[in-house]
């Protein structure tokens, strides 16, 4: 079940509904730092699994639309703001909340194994936050290349392209927060499942 339920990531990763993943943490690993990219992308894949689980585990049922909100707000300050930006764990704090507001509006596509784990969360012990992990890695598999390639890149390279990087990357983040605090996200979600099936 372990290698299936990270096949079944692998897989998902190219769908549309795994985009309200994949989108925010390419702009939170693009919004910090080149040498800080990796401790975002790794705060953000935290965040999600550690949010995924909450929420269908039925830990925490019922967010809202002002927590992811608030959430992506405060990573974008984290990100973004370049006095706060000079303390050293703020990129991967920053990545945690992000990726955290973003796991708490995904959903999922469903394989079979995945679906199977779907039904046994609730009530499921904290082994099955290791199961669960396997299938977001999988989806967030992407962003790990992309964190890769992003460290390899020599600084003065990736130099005159920051500021579009930035700026890219915030008006992302500002765009997801702004459309799940109006309450648009519902509908962000739902064309992105519709999308892959």
């Amino acid at each position: 079940m372990l290698i299936e339920l990270l096949r079944e990531g692998l897989e998902s990763a190219f769908l549309p509904c795994s985009f309200i993943l994949l989108i925010p943490g390419l702009a939170t690993g693009l919004a910090a730092r080149p040498k800080e990219s990796s401790w975002a992308l790794a705060g953000f894949i935290v965040g999600a699994i550690g949010s995924a689980w909450l929420r269908y585990s039925d830990r925490i049922s019922d967010v809202g639309t002002s927590l992811p909100a608030i959430a992506l707000a405060v990573a974008l300050a984290f990100l973004a703001v370049p006095m706060v930006r000079r303390l050293d764990p703020v990129a991967a704090t920053g990545g945690l909340l992000a990726g955290s507001a973003a796991a708490f509006l995904w959903e999922p596509c469903v394989g079979e194994q995945f679906g199977t784990l779907l039904g046994e969360l609730p009530g499921a012990g904290p082994g099955s936050l290791f199961k669960l992990g396997l299938y977001v890695i999988g989806v967030l598999a992407p962003l790990v290349v992309i964190g890769g390639v992003i460290a390899a890149i020599p600084s003065p390279v990736l130099l005159p392209a920051r500021p579009f990087l930035l700026g890219g990357s915030v008006l992302v983040l500002a765009s997801l927060a702004l459309a799940t605090a109006l309450g648009y996200h519902d509908d962000l979600v739902g064309q992105l499942v519709q999308w892959s099936l």
